[in-house]
């Protein structure tokens, strides 16, 4: 990393330097406060990592053996928060940047180490370990997963191309749902700012005979902050299970029906115009998909020291949509059909004549279909990947863990676009390794280092989508994308208390990116991401707890056309400042600052517009409970800050000059919230 850099650009704006000094100084006071063993008691809204995880070996394993750097958001804190969805909660975490086009969650995307422009196809992210990825360049839909129905959120820093393969260049985020228990049901009423309305049922039970279920239903609708972005959605889910000595199968079932009215950007004279309005070009979008999911899976014991897990997942989502440019409406709707289907065995299992080494061995099956009929015509691409890989983690001694493992993936494509392709087969493989340790020094201290090779695949429609006219083949033939991931990390725990330091290096061959200018998608020649991340979790009083993480992200294109320019959209420096204080066993405070610095224009490539400003964001959260009914209250923007989350490069339909095109971000809103507990 090029230490020079760290203070090459200082922080744009006097909000976004507050809070970087006073995130760094919390950071320091955390430390202190461990170090000097500060009160241990439980907090309703700071948590340390629980003893097992999911996410660094494809099934729960102790943290102290892995080498990643991996966050853990617990029902707690979710709840402490009062966050209505996913992005709400994720916004601000250490490493982690909320792209929300429209404020509500429902069109947007997370990003990890400077992966914020291509964020869908280089954050991977797992509902139980089930990819919600997209075959396309489309971000996964985080407002799938009913906010009510998670038990944490695991975030793995880094890469991680050897355990989860494609799209696991910048990091994982695994969302783990709650599972049933004692007979339970709950109800959730929410109503707030945009004629906002929110529904949520659930109903779960663990029989004595070792069935379980869980099934709910999300509702939500809202006019929401921009004009013609009224939204309806609906997200029904079941899951059926069956617990026995040795095991355990289950089957679930997902719908949902998503609509929402798309009012697209607006030029910074529109903005200043009426920043809620949408202009003449875009006000007849609009998106409507549905999607279906079906999904079994087991564990199965086989051995004393082996076992079997495996899933089986099919996914469809089919949608019509209008999505007009500047130049004028769309004359047709276009439609779109996405069937993914995945099978993900493995073998879990310990060898103990090498000091019980942990084994992974496993294979990855997913096969798509993809199919766009637009004004251009029909677009399709049928894409098969399959890889095998192995991870051993390896106790070398009482106090040092050893993680090496290896992957060998392939790719068969199928496109046809009736310009370039037609049925034109496209095939690559690639193989990556990992190597990690994992040191305990002492009881609350342990250190880890991890060198991980990642790679992405070209996305099904970045062929095709981005190519309307006729073109020779190898002009738009995609190379994958390859790197390697380098990081060190510090993490000490006391008790609940926590604080992490990670420093990385990431650099990349090949990374795929999107010309707006030559409306193409390229490979880019060498591309570099260095930064650091420091987080702290603790305990200021026994009624008090706190949190605050920095982190700091350089991300620059090393070679080609674009060598030292900056790689757009992604924010340079970005702080979170959290805190929750019990007045007494029925009321809680939570509140929460966020900042986030400027950043190149997305598409931006040259440089050469305005930077997308930077912005200071304060929410505030007060509960009242009383058995098993809470009532809270959530405000957010308080301070009624004016800003865009995402920006973009566009044309100008009279100059055909290159413009800042903004999406206008919501000014301060509430919601109530109103739920019950039944059992």
């Amino acid at each position: 990393m090029n230490i020079k850099n760290l203070t090459r650009v200082p922080f744009r704006g006097t909000g976004a330097a507050i809070f970087l000094a006073a995130s760094l100084v919390i950071t320091s006071l955390c430390f202190s406060s461990i170090v000097n063993a500060a009160e241990a008691t439980q907090s309703a809204s700071v948590t340390n990592i629980p003893d097992v995880i999911v996410s660094a070996s494809r099934t729960e394993q102790s943290t102290l053996s892995t080498p990643a750097s991996i966050t853990v958001i617990d029902r707690q804190q979710i709840e402490a928060s009062g966050a209505t969805h996913v992005t709400e909660v994720l916004r601000g975490q250490g490493g982690v940047q909320i792209n929300d086009l429209y404020g509500d969650g429902s069109r947007a995307s997370v990003g990890m180490r400077g992966f914020n422009e291509s964020a869908g196809s280089n954050t991977l992210v797992l509902v139980d370990g089930r990819r919600l990825n997209n075959p396309d360049i489309a971000s996964p839909d985080l407002n799938s997963i009913a906010l009510d129905d998670v038990e944490r959120i695991e975030i793995v820093q880094g890469s991680a191309g050897v355990l989860f393969g494609d799209q696991a260049v910048g990091g994982v985020i695994n969302i783990i749902t709650r599972k049933p228990g004692a007979l339970r049901h709950s109800l959730k009423l929410s109503a707030g700012s945009y004629n906002t309305v929110n529904f949520h049922g659930m109903t779960s039970q663990l029989l004595d005979n070792g069935v379980n279920y869980r099934v709910s239903l999300d509702l939500r609708e809202s006019d929401n902050y921009r004009e013609h972005n009224e939204s309806s959605y609906l997200n029904g889910f079941g899951k059926l299970g069956y617990e026995h000595d040795s095991g355990s199968v289950f089957a679930e079932l997902q719908y949902i029906d998503d609509q929402l009215n798309t009012p697209g950007t607006l030029f910074d004279d529109e903005v200043a115009a009426d920043r809620r309005q949408v202009s003449a070009n875009f006000a007849n979008d609009f998106s409507d998909a549905k999607t279906r999911v079906a999904r079994v899976g087991m564990v199965q014991s086989i051995s004393n020291n082996w076992s079997f897990e495996g899933e089986l997942t099919s996914r469809d989502l089919e949608g019509v949509f209008r999505l007009s440019s500047v130049f004028g409406a769309e004359t047709q709707d276009s439609s779109q059909d996405r069937t993914i289907n995945e099978f993900t065995p493995r073998f879990i299992g310990f060898i103990p004549a090498l000091n019980n080494t942990m084994m992974t061995l496993g294979a990855d099956v997913v096969a798509s279909d993809y199919r766009l009929n637009s004004r251009f015509g029909e677009q399709s691409n049928d894409q098969s990947q399959r890889s095998l890989y192995a991870q051993a983690v390896v106790p070398a001694t009482d106090m040092l863990d050893v993680t090496l493992g290896l992957r060998y993936a392939e790719v068969h494509n199928v496109l046809s676009d009736g310009f370039t392709f037609d049925n034109e087969t496209i095939e690559d493989d690639v193989t990556v390794a990992t190597f990690g340790l994992a040191f305990r020094s002492s009881k609350n201290l342990r250190l880890t280092f991890r060198a991980d090779q990642n790679y992405r695949f070209a996305k099904v429609d970045e062929y095709t989508n981005a190519q309307p006219f006729p073109a020779p083949p190898e002009t738009v033939i995609l190379k994958t994308q390859q790197g390697l991931s380098l990081e060190a990390g510090l993490e000490w725990t006391q008790g609940r208390d926590t604080v992490k330091f990670l420093v990385y290096q990431l650099k990349l061959d090949d990374e795929i990116a999107f010309d707006p200018v030559n409306f193409i998608n390229i490979n880019l020649d060498e591309t570099e991401r260095s930064g650091f991340i420091t987080s702290g979790h603790w305990m200021v009083s026994k009624r008090t707890g706190m949190s605050a993480s920095y982190t700091y992200t350089d991300a620059e294109v090393k070679k080609g056309t674009f060598a030292g320019k900056e790689v757009p959209f992604v924010a340079e420096h970005s702080a979170l400042i959290g805190a929750d204080y019990r007045l007494s066993e029925s009321w809680q405070l939570y509140g929460e600052a966020v900042a986030i610095s400027d950043r190149v224009f997305s598409g931006d490539f040259d440089n050469v517009l305005s930077r997308l400003p930077g912005y200071g964001l304060l929410n505030l959260k007060a509960e009242y409970s009383m058995k098993r009914f809470t009532v809270d209250a959530r405000i957010n923007n308080v301070l009624n800050k004016q800003y865009s989350d995402v920006g973009q490069l566009g044309t100008d339909p009279v100059t055909f000059a290159s413009r800042e095109a903004y999406f206008p971000s919501p000014e301060i809103n509430f919601l109530l919230t109103a739920a019950w507990q039944f059992r």
